[in-house]
Order: structure tokens, then sequence, then C-alpha cells
């Protein structure tokens, strides 16, 4: 509950500046804001992922993201069900782009917040997130698309790959 109250919060404190920033060309600003839900494996670890983000475009070709994401993992080995936090900073590029699709390389430093049950010691710290994203439906405000980023992190069990699909809103 209290991440949800933390996104809301951030969410109502970029609400004066997506007015503010507005297209001088079109009826759209510089932000967009989504979700994403992902299958995250985490070595042999799986579990559902949901992700929130806000985005503001850069330029035409270039996008900044904040992020905040919860899983709820399963483990065999263990045999028990522990959460997994993530808050991001990412950059997408397009380097190819048409008409109606993109195709974006993703570029992120993010926090990651292992559950005590499972890291009992190191349970958090820095990582790195690389991935591809494709995205739809550009000519709408609602775009949607699919997502596989990858997160390096020394202190991880295991690698962290999120695969998923993504709704954008552009406000």
């Amino acid at each position: 509950m209290r991440k949800v109250n933390y996104i809301l919060i951030l969410v109502l404190t970029f609400n004066i500046n997506f007015a503010i920033a507005q297209d001088k060309d079109s009826d759209t600003s510089k932000f967009s804001m989504g979700f994403a839900l992902n299958e995250q494996f985490v070595g042999k670890d799986t579990g559902e992922n949901i992700e929130g983000f806000l985005g503001y475009s850069i330029n035409s070709n270039m996008s900044i993201y904040l992020s905040a994401a919860n899983a709820t993992m399963r483990s065999k080995a263990l045999d028990t069900n522990y959460e997994l936090d993530k808050y991001a900073i990412q950059v997408t590029y397009d380097f190819l782009k048409s008409e109606n699709t993109k195709l974006e390389s993703l570029f992120g430093f993010s926090y990651v917040n292992f559950d005590e049950k499972i890291l009992e010691d190191d349970n958090n710290g820095l990582g790195i997130d690389l991935g591809i994203q494709t995205v739809f439906n550009l000519n709408n405000r609602l775009n949607y698309g699919l997502r596989v980023v990858s997160t390096y992190s020394n202190f991880s069990p295991g690698g962290i790959l999120n695969a998923g699909i993504i709704f954008r809103y552009n406000i």
C-alpha cells in the first residue's frame, strides 16, 4: 500500500508540469505514463511483475523514464515466495522507426530490493538495466508494445530478466 501511495504522490506532483510542457506543434505534451505487465525470472525463480512509469520525451528519438516495479517471485528450490522491488531511471533511444512502429534500445540504472527471506545480509543495491522494446500504434495517444529488460547486479542470486507487454499513454 505504501508503494501505491508513493506512485500516486509522484504522479500528482508532476501533474502541473503536464499542462506546461505542451508541444508547440501537437496537442500532446512531452510527458507519458503507463504500466508494464511482465513475467520475471531471477535465476530459476519466476514471478509476475507489475511496473508503473512516468516518461519525458527529450527529443524525437530519446526519452527518459522513472519507474517503480514490484514482483512476487516463487522459489521452488527454497519452497517460498518472496517480494522483489525495483526503482529505476531509464533512457530509451529509437534506432529503427516507421510510421506507426518503432524499435527502441533501453539503458538505465536501478535500485533493486530483495525480500529478507531470500537475502538476509546484502538484500539491496544498484543494478544496470539493458533492454529492447518495440512500440506499436504511434499515431494515437495510447501505445502498446513488447519489452525485454535484463538487470545486472552483483548481489542478486541470479540474473534478473523481465519480458512482457507495455502500455503507454501520451498525455
